[in-house]
């Protein structure tokens, strides 16, 4: 029996050491992991400007998902997004945010409450007092228009106030930004005489050079931007107009970019669409966009997020192991006794039937 007993307790801590060790992994150490495969774009000169691009974060609303583990999967996708955020702010530095729409999931069908409380868990994930240069876009998910939905002036209204009132123009009298609304077919250009004194940069939500149209020509030739960014397929994406190609990228590498070469002597324009930063889109590659200018050029990078539906089936898998484990643990040490007992009772009957 003693040897039963310290084979129980071995068991018994081998299942804690091993589900400590995957909770460590899977809530601390894969971001490190994950980090590793980053890379740095070191600046080469004092004009240098350091954006971080996060696209389609999408924090989960209280409306579509009304199951019993909803709770559990708003908190765990926020947390998630606020751990990859630390991070890539941690790893990069930047000088500038730029969100490029969808930054809530129900934004478009929320009420006034359920708005605020969204809002504010928003601004939990993505607060850093020190960033205060931000730049946001509305996407089809925050006021509406998804496949020709109504966007109500209320849905304009309270996603400005709450996101855009204190956006930058304006950097370091360098850098403009115009923000490019696709399903208002609009684009703000408040400066247009000073603009050819600017590196431009279009941001928008949904793609731009692949759909061509009135929009892209007025942005084209009103505002004739350098670079454009922008998000909405949760793919990772390179655009030169006036090809039609769609360039994939998914590498752990750097793009460098001459943006006036392109503009002056290729008669070009760029598009560089940003992957999404959830989980919760279906996609295996996620990740946050890192974009660094200097002067007129541009080297672009993926920061590479760990999966994590991956690693919530390891949760899953471990726990239907441990499971099974016990069930067949408990099978093989107490069966063999009770057979033993009952051979052993036979014996004696046996025996006293001989007498």
């Amino acid at each position: 029996m003693a040897s039963v007993r310290l084979v129980n307790r071995l068991f018994c801590r081998g299942i804690i050491v091993v589900t400590v060790f995957l909770i460590f992994f899977n809530e601390v150490l894969i971001y490190y992991i994950a980090q590793s495969s980053w890379k740095s774009i070191d600046c080469k000169l004092e004009n240098c400007t350091r954006l971080l691009l996060i696209a389609d974060p999408q924090i989960l609303g209280n409306a579509y998902d009304q199951s019993a583990h909803s709770a559990l999967a708003r908190y765990d996708l926020d947390r998630y997004l606020k751990k990859s955020f630390e991070r890539a702010v941690s790893f990069t530095q930047p000088h500038i945010l730029v969100f490029l729409g969808d930054l809530l999931d129900e934004g478009n069908i929320a009420t006034a409450q359920e708005y605020k409380q969204y809002v504010q868990r928003f601004k939990r994930i993505y607060t850093n007092k020190r960033l205060t240069n931000r730049v946001h876009v509305p996407g089809d998910n925050d006021i509406g228009g998804d496949d020709g939905d109504y966007i109500s002036n209320s849905n304009q209204r309270r996603f400005e106030n709450e996101f855009m009132s204190e956006d930058i123009f304006d950097y370091d009298n360098h850098l403009r930004f115009f923000k490019i609304n696709r399903m208002l077919l609009d684009y703000t250009n408040p400066d247009k005489e000073h603009n050819a004194e600017r590196l431009r940069i279009g941001v928008s939500h949904a793609p731009l050079l692949i759909g061509g149209g009135p929009l892209l020509r007025a942005v084209i030739n009103d505002l004739d931007p350098h670079i454009l960014f922008t998000g909405h397929w949760h793919e990772s994406r390179i655009f030169v107009y006036p090809s039609i190609k769609a360039i994939k990228f998914y590498e752990n590498d750097v793009r460098h970019f001459d943006l006036k070469a392109l503009k002056e002597k290729e008669h070009s324009y760029l598009e560089i669409m940003v992957p999404t930063c959830s989980y919760r889109m279906g996609k295996f590659k996620i990740g946050i966009g890192y974009a660094v200018l200097e002067n007129y050029n541009l080297s672009y990078t993926v920061l590479w997020q760990p999966n994590r539906f991956i690693l919530l089936f390891s949760y899953l898998f471990w726990g239907l192991f441990v499971l099974c484990s016990a069930i067949v643990y408990k099978m093989m040490t107490r069966c063999p006794f009770r057979v033993a007992k009952r051979q052993s009772q036979y014996s004696r009957v046996s025996t006293n039937h001989n007498f």
